[in-house]
C-alpha cells in the first residue's frame, strides 16, 4: 500500500495529512483505502476525541482524483472508483468523533467532496473550493487549460457524468440547493470569502495565523468529554431531540 497519508496523535487530536505534495495530494486507491483503515483505528482510540484533515505542501489541500490514475481505468474499473471514494467519504461523516477540514490551496473535484465528508470546513485565505467535474467536457474557454483539448475521462459515450462522491448529496446539505446547483452547473471555483458567504466554510484565517488558529481549534474540541462529543455529533446527524439524559 502507497504510503500517501501522514497520521500523528498528539494530546487527544489525530492529525491526518495527506502527503503527496508534488501531486497536490490528489487521491489515488492507496490513499482510499490507507483513510478507510485509519478511519476505523482512531473511531475506536479513545485517546482520540477529534480528526483533523489536511494537505501537505503550499499549493493544495487536494486536487481531486488523480489524472494519472483516472486516464488508465478501464469501465469496470471506473464504476469502483466511484464506489470506493463514496464509501470512503461516508465512512468519515459516520465517525462518532468530529472530524474537521482545514483547507488551504485547491480543494477541487474529489478534493471538495473530501472536505465535505467532515462536520465542517475552516479555510487559509489562498483557498480555492469548487466542485469542477463539469469543465472536463466543457468548450473552450471554459475546459481546464491542463486537459488541453482532451476529451474527459469520465464522460461516458452515453449519458451524463457528474462529481460521484458524495458531493452532489452534501454540497446542497451544506449551502442549500439553489447555491449548490450553481457551483455545479458551473464549475465555480470559489475564493475563500466567497466560500465564507456561502456557509460552505465555517471561518477563514488569514496566512500566518493558519495553523496557529487551526491547532487552537482543534485544542479546545479535544478538551471536551469523548462521550458528549460522540452524543451531540449522533443528535445533530440524526435531528434527534434530546429531553433528559440517560438514566444512571
Amino acid at each position: 500500500m502507497d504510503e500517501t497519508l501522514d497520521v500523528r496523535i498528539k494530546d487527544r487530536v489525530a492529525w491526518l495529512t495527506l502527503d503527496r505534495p508534488e501531486k497536490l495530494n490528489a487521491l489515488t486507491p492507496g490513499t482510499l483505502h490507507e483513510l478507510r483503515r485509519v478511519f476505523a483505528e482512531i473511531d475506536d482510540d479513545e485517546n482520540v476525541c477529534v480528526a483533523v484533515l489536511r494537505g501537505a505542501g503550499e499549493r493544495a489541500f487536494c486536487a481531486g482524483m488523480d489524472v494519472d490514475w483516472s486516464e488508465k481505468l478501464t469501465k469496470q474499473e471506473r464504476v469502483e472508483q466511484g464506489r470506493l471514494g463514496e464509501k470512503t467519504f461516508a465512512m468519515m461523516a459516520r465517525l462518532s468523533i468530529p472530524v474537521f477540514a482545514a483547507v488551504h490551496g485547491y480543494a477541487v473535484g474529489g478534493g471538495l467532496e473530501l472536505a465535505l465528508g467532515a462536520d465542517f470546513i475552516v479555510a487559509h485565505e489562498n483557498a480555492k473550493l469548487g466542485l469542477v467535474e463539469i469543465t472536463l467536457s466543457a468548450r473552450p474557454p471554459y475546459q481546464p487549460k491542463f486537459m488541453d483539448g482532451k476529451e474527459d475521462p469520465d464522460q461516458p459515450e452515453v449519458g451524463g457524468s457528474a462529481p460521484g462522491w458524495g458531493g452532489v448529496k452534501r454540497l446542497p446539505q451544506r449551502i442549500g440547493k439553489a447555491l449548490a446547483m450553481e457551483m455545479l452547473f458551473t464549475g465555480v471555483r470559489l475564493d475563500a470569502q466567497r466560500a465564507l458567504r456561502m456557509g460552505l466554510v465555517n471561518d477563514v484565517y488569514a496566512a500566518d495565523e493558519f495553523d496557529a488558529k487551526v491547532e487552537e481549534l482543534a485544542t479546545r474540541i479535544a478538551a471536551m468529554n469523548r462521550y458528549n462529543l460522540r452524543l451531540v455529533k449522533e443528535l445533530v446527524q440524526n435531528g434527534y431531540d434530546w429531553i433528559e439524559p440517560h438514566p444512571s
